[in-house]
This record gives structure tokens, sequence and C-alpha cells, in this order.
């Protein structure tokens, strides 16, 4: 839910770092400490260190039906990091390491986050090695995972970006990653964990998303031995991030994080609205549509999404798709200008002037400039 090209960082000598690196779990667990090397290893290398620690995660429903599959991470003894949307109301959760499956347990969740914690006791597999380093723009990443449950694979890339969420950060990377690859592991030049690769966007090149190591430890830390419910007010601070993102006019992360959002809360129609709008700006139409529609059928009576997706039928040259839904709009957002405006475009691409005409004159009695607007554009004399 990453294709990559980047330059070699080369270290000279043999420094060696004078500290151990390692997370004390909610498990009782030290997780991965070592002693690791400072220079930087061959992709052969990190791909032999960090394999045995890959898992595939099964989900079935309550009827033992296959619902879900992805990866995870073993971040301790029988502990395993992995998305939350792999193993969101699962019957039965299984992780499959080696043609053996196992039985698994939610630990600790953060919907929210896209971030689980799961416990599989008859798992013995090395953990990985948590990173504690700050991550830099240009860094060379790897992305190992075996997507949907195939052999397993890695991938090289840098980090393209890191997005600001909640005092930490987003990893974006170039690394390729596929569909089914959501819970494998996003690990540095020298084999540490520094990400869980969560989700991309199928849209372009580097669209590709990790959460930060530093959220595994936190959700280890402060887990009760019971599911983390999503926190309260969660889409009024959904919103508030996308608002924040909408002031810089950073579309792309504007896209990547309502992404994000549809991903922790499904049922919430304003997330597919601003994903919806996301998609709209970025001028990716027919997406844009498919999120609209999800946001009506959740919401029948949120004009606004109406409204929305009346705009793109519209620059999709789709008239009647667009009279229609915002004929809606307009039932439900009265007087609304933007939406008088839609209709009235609609209409004169389907060379009714009667009703351009009418529009225009309903535009005069609400605001008489936004009317002048829309006759030079579409009344004809």
């Amino acid at each position: 839910m990453f294709d990559g090209r980047f330059h070699a960082l080369h270290t000279d000598g043999h420094r060696t770092l004078s500290r151990k690196y390692g997370y004390w779990s909610a498990f009782g667990l030290v997780l991965g400490v070592v002693v690791m090397p400072a220079y930087a290893k061959t992709p052969e290398q990190i791909f032999r260190q960090v394999a045995p620690s890959i898992v595939v995660v099964e989900a079935y429903d309550k009827d033992d039906n296959p619902l879900n599959q992805g990866g995870g991470v073993v971040t301790g003894r029988g502990a395993i990091a992995t998305n939350c949307h792999i193993v969101h109301e699962a019957g039965r959760i299984a992780v499959r390491y080696r043609d053996r499956e196992l039985e698994a347990t939610l630990q600790f969740a953060d919907l929210e986050r896209d971030l689980c914690l799961l416990k599989a006791s008859l798992l013995n597999t090395p953990p990985v090695t948590l990173s504690k380093e700050r991550l830099r723009v240009g860094q060379r990443v790897y992305a190992v995972g075996a997507p949907e449950g195939l052999e397993l694979t890695i991938s090289e890339g840098l980090i393209s970006s890191l997005r600001e969420f909640e005092g930490s950060q987003y990893i974006q990377t170039s690394a390729a990653i596929s569909q089914g690859s959501s819970g494998g592991g996003l690990f540095d030049s020298e084999g540490r964990l520094v990400g869980l690769t969560a989700f991309y966007l199928p849209e372009g090149q580097n669209l590709n998303f990790a959460l930060p190591v530093a959220w595994i430890v936190e959700l280890a830390s402060r887990g009760t031995g019971t599911t983390t419910k999503a926190r309260a007010g969660g889409a009024q601070r959904w919103a508030a991030r996308v608002d924040a993102l909408k002031s810089k006019k950073d579309w792309m992360g504007v896209l990547a994080l309502t992404q994000q959002w549809v991903r922790s809360s499904p049922v919430e129609p304003l997330a597919w609205r601003e994903l919806g709008d996301a998609y709209l700006r970025l001028n990716r139409l027919r997406r844009s549509v498919p999120a609209y529609l999800q946001a009506v059928r959740l919401s029948p009576e949120l004009g606004a999404a109406w409204s929305s997706l009346g705009q793109a039928y519209l620059r999709l040259n789709q008239h009647d798709r667009a009279l229609e839904a915002s004929e809606e709009a307009l039932r439900l957002m009265p007087k609304n200008i933007a939406v008088l405006q839609t209709i009235g475009a609609a209409y004169y691409f389907q060379d009714r002037n009667d009703k351009v005409k009418e529009i225009h004159e309903t535009l005069r009695k609400i605001d008489a400039r936004a009317a002048d607007e829309f006759a030079k554009t579409y009344l004809k004399r």
C-alpha cells in the first residue's frame, strides 16, 4: 500500500560506533542491541542481514477465509510490527515464516498512524536493529518485503522527502514497493530499520511512504496490553493537518496525508472528500471521482462533496453527470455561487442557452459581480 537511483555513500577506514543501539519494548525485550560498523554495506550484505527478520502477515475473517495479506518486521522476540490496515477486523492472524504458519495476536494498535504490533510466541527469528540516527533527505535506503506473499525482494532508493506529522516525520522514498508490500522494512546503509513501508501512490514516481521507526518504539512503550483506540477528535486532528499543508500549497503532501487518512478512517466521509480535493488540485480528475463518490455514499448530505464531484465531471466533459451532481449540491446548498456556475457551464457546453440565461439571472440576484464574470465566459450575445 520503489524505484530508486542514487549515489553510494562511502566511508574510509574502520570506524566503529562507541555506543550500543537498542530500545526496550513494552514486551519487556531489548530490541536490536548491537554495535554496528560505520561503513556502508552492499545491498547483498544488507539483504542477507535483514531477510531473516521479515515475515508475511496473513489476516482471516471470523469464518477463517483469507481477508488480507502483507508484511511484518520482527522487532523483538516474537514481536512483529506491521500496518493496521492489514489486520484490522481480522478474526484470526497468522505469521508465515519459511513455510511455517504461526498463530499471532494483536498486542497494541494505533489506528490513526496505521501501526500495529503483533505477538507470535513461537516465532524464533532474530530481530532487526532499530536506527536512532537522524534521517536526511538524499540518504540511501533499502526496502525489503514480501509483496503479495511472494519471496523476499529488495529495492534501493533515496529518502526523497521527510513530511512533518505530529512531531515526527513520514518518510517519502524512491525505493520501489508494490501492492502487497505494506508492513515491510525500510533500512539504512548499515541495515538498521528506519521505517515501516506503509503505502504508495501509483500516480507518479517516488511516491512511496514509510512510517518512522520511532513510532514503533513509542507504541510499544505506551501499550497497556490492550488495543489502543483511535485518539479522540480524530477527524478534526486530520483536517487540521490537511489545512496546514493546504496553506503551504503542498498538494502532493495533501495527497499523501489524505491517502493515510482514508486508510486510518475508511468510513470517514471528510477523509474521502479531502482525498478527492487533493486529486482535483493535482488535475488527476479520474482519480478524484471515485473519492468523491465514496464520500457521498458515506454521507449523502455532504454538499461540498457533491459540488466538487460536479466540478470534476465538468472538467472531464461529462456534462450530464456534472449536472446531476451539481443539482444535488444545489439542493443541499441553495444559492451557492460555485455550484450555480458549474451548472451554468454544463448547460453552456450542451448548447442549452436558455438554461444558461436562467442561471445568469439567478446569479444576478445573489452576486452581481459573479454574474458578470459568468456572463463574460458563458453568455452568448
